[in-house]
């Protein structure tokens, strides 16, 4: 295995053996594949063992990498997407890894000397010259901070949506990602305890998935303030998905500027407007705002007293309890 080939990926991190899952892949499956974890085409059964101790005296090539933070449901992936601009830079789509050092850091363990090297063997060129975006799941806010100081003086976006858009979205799912709302709310919560602290018993038990999802935004807009407190805002804007959406290409362009990928703005202009034509995570699915605008409408129109309801709620027991950072839309910065 070639180690300086970032084609060498690693599909997994078993957290206790301190052991990663390298396997060869081509840029097409990085390309075609929405996500970089389990659902990743390839063969992960055959990945070879690497030992967190090898990579990490490597010396590895580095690329200039631009972190793609995110809350759910924020076209995030659309923006990754419109981001993959090979040979000038190449998007890595919420690699298994980043998750297994979230679940690792959940649950108690220490991530002493795994964060750099899993961070470094992402952060290898995929073209001479090419920098990388890297989009962690959403689940892996709880370690953005670790994973920002892994690349000292690069910059991060966190993508993020109003509450009315998140629980619209929410709404739009089936039955299966529904049922997971409660196991993420609790996730979310205890990774940000002060916000869990501050809220009633009413609060943590909500009365029904709508009521539920918003007490998940609320809790993830809270860590992605902890998180820029940490990291510090000249290294970490957040970017409201209404504002990604109001102009795909030209926030692409702002955020590529401001991550600094060194990408051609003409190049990746024209590159964004196809992306935002197509379902991101679903690409021979046409999908366009117009489509976006009728499904919101008919979520609204449908369960208009579900929503009313649970923003009623929300603005009772969850909303009051954030900081007016996390709670508010964030001002606009990609068309100043």
């Amino acid at each position: 295995m070639d180690l300086s080939d970032a084609r060498w990926f690693a599909v997994d991190l078993h957290v206790p053996d301190r052991r990663f899952g390298v396997l060869q892949i081509g840029d097409d499956v990085v390309d075609r594949a929405s996500f970089l974890d389990t659902r990743l085409p390839a063969p992960l059964a055959s990945a070879a063992p690497l030992a967190v101790a090898e990579a990490a005296k490597a010396r590895l090539p580095r690329a200039p990498v631009g972190w793609l933070m995110h809350t759910s449901f924020c076209a995030s992936t659309l923006l990754a997407r419109a981001l993959h601009v090979p040979p000038h830079a190449v998007a890595l789509k919420e690699p298994l890894v980043l998750r297994r050092l979230s679940d690792a850091h959940k649950s108690g363990w220490s991530l002493d000397g795994l964060v750099a090297p899993t961070v470094a063997l992402l952060a290898r060129p995929w073209h001479a010259g090419g920098a990388v975006v890297v989009k962690p799941t959403h689940v892996a806010l709880n370690v953005a901070p670790q994973l920002m100081t892994a690349t000292p003086g690069r910059r991060g976006v966190v993508v993020t949506s109003s509450l009315d858009d998140f629980l619209i979205s929410n709404l739009k799912k089936d039955a299966e990602t529904q049922a997971k709302i409660p196991t993420l709310v609790e996730r979310a919560l205890k990774a940000a305890p002060g916000f869990r602290g501050k809220l009633a018993a009413a609060a943590l038990a909500p009365p029904d998935p709508v009521c539920a999802a918003g007490v998940q935004w609320a809790a993830q807009r809270e860590l992605v303030c902890d998180a820029i407190t940490t990291v510090g805002a000249a290294r970490l804007r957040v970017l409201d998905m209404d504002e990604l959406l109001r102009d795909v290409p030209a926030a692409t362009v702002a955020v590529a500027r401001w991550l600094e990928l060194g990408i051609p703005d003409d190049a990746l202009a024209r590159h964004a407007a196809a992306a935002a034509t197509h379902n991101a995570k679903a690409l021979e699915v046409g999908y366009g705002p117009e489509q976006r605008a009728r499904e919101a409408a008919m979520v609204t129109s449908h369960f208009r007293g579900e929503l009313a309801r649970g923003r009623a709620w929300l603005d009772a027991h969850v909303l009051p309890k954030m900081r007016a950072a996390a709670r508010d839309t964030p001002a606009a910065w990609t068309s100043a």
